[in-house]
Order: C-alpha cells, then sequence, then structure tokens
C-alpha cells in the first residue's frame, strides 16, 4: 500500500488522471485485508472464494467510511485503473525481490495502463538481466 502510493506520487504526469485521488485510493485499496487477510495468487484459493469474504469485508467497511472505496474495486473510473497497475506492478517487485515466478505468471497480460505496463515491462527486463548473469 505504501509503495503503491508513492508510486501514484512519482508517476509523471496523466493526462485525465487526478494524482491526489490515486494516492487515497492505494491508500485504502486493500482494507479489507484488515478483515480478512491477504490473499493472494500463490495461496491457490479460486476467485470466486476470494471475493465471498473480500466483498463481505468491504460492504463492511463502505458502510462504516462511506461508499468511496468501491471505486476500485469496481474498476470505475481511470485513476482505479491504474491504481490497479501499481498494485500488479508492486507484486512484481515483491517476486523480484523475494525471487519467484508466481507473482510475475500472475500478472503477465494484465496491465491496463501505459504506466503499468512500461513499469511492468522494466521490471522484468531487470529480472531478465538478473538471470541471466545467474546462469553465466
Amino acid at each position: 500500500m505504501y509503495r503503491m502510493a508513492l508510486m501514484a506520487l512519482i508517476a509523471g504526469d496523466v493526462p485525465g488522471i487526478n494524482r491526489e485521488r490515486c494516492i487515497k485510493i492505494a491508500i485504502v485499496h486493500d482494507i479489507a485485508e484488515t478483515i480478512v487477510g491477504d490473499i493472494t495468487p500463490p495461496d491457490g484459493v479460486p476467485k470466486v472464494e476470494k471475493s465471498r469474504p473480500e466483498q463481505a469485508a468491504l460492504n463492511e467497511m463502505c458502510n462504516v467510511l462511506g461508499g468511496g472505496m468501491r471505486e476500485y474495486e469496481d474498476n470505475a473510473s481511470l485513476e482505479a485503473n491504474l491504481v490497479k497497475d501499481f498494485d500488479k506492478v508492486e507484486m512484481i517487485l515483491q517476486a523480484l525481490e523475494y525471487e519467484t515466478d508466481e507473482f510475475f505468471l500472475s500478472t503477465a497480460g494484465k496491465f491496463q495502463t501505459e504506466i503499468g505496463k512500461s513499469w511492468a515491462a522494466e521490471i522484468n527486463s531487470r529480472r531478465n538481466s538478473r538471470l541471466a548473469k545467474k546462469l553465466n
């Protein structure tokens, strides 16, 4: 969440994107995890089963904090799309740091914005260089 907010802060100006809104979405996007925990792709939980407790938690949090958090979950704005890409970029950064393939595989081809695609390509390029050095 913190790294995603920093991504929103340092991303170049994107036409039609409100940077402050991106930062706010990044900060609260996974607030449901405070109730259900972080269910990641390597956990092998089917999307439908993962969604059920997260939606219940999100409904509970929206009742407490207001409905604005649905924007991210519903992919309802350019800002939400960009922050979703930041979430995926952050995931593959973790994979690079932890030397695991699952996050790279689960995000491949799923980036929605040019910034997300560009950052993911750079991370993949650095990973491939690192892997090539290990083989030599």
